[in-house]
């Protein structure tokens, strides 16, 4: 029980960490402090580890992270390449 309890816990956090990320950026439209790098590999490690557990252990904790995980990364992706030239 209390296992279950902290691999949803961590799910949430990990889930929903880039969320704050998010809502700057779209609030001040600005990108100037993101890495294109990071955003890239962070989506990229998210598809693949979508795969992964949609493929090996399809457990809802895990579902749930990558898919919030890659949704918030993807906004931040579009985001950038939507802001990256605004002064």
């Amino acid at each position: 029980m209390m296992i279950d309890f902290l691999g949803w816990f961590g799910a949430i956090c990990l889930s929903i960490c880039g969320l704050p990320q998010l809502v700057k950026t779209l609030r001040t439209r600005s990108v100037r402090d993101l890495s294109p790098l990071f955003l890239g590999v962070w989506l990229l490690g998210e598809v693949g580890y979508v795969s992964y557990v949609a493929a090996r252990a399809p457990m809802p904790a895990l579902l749930f992270n990558c898919i919030c995980s890659g949704v918030i990364a993807g906004a931040l992706f579009g985001c950038y390449w939507l802001f990256r030239r605004q002064p």
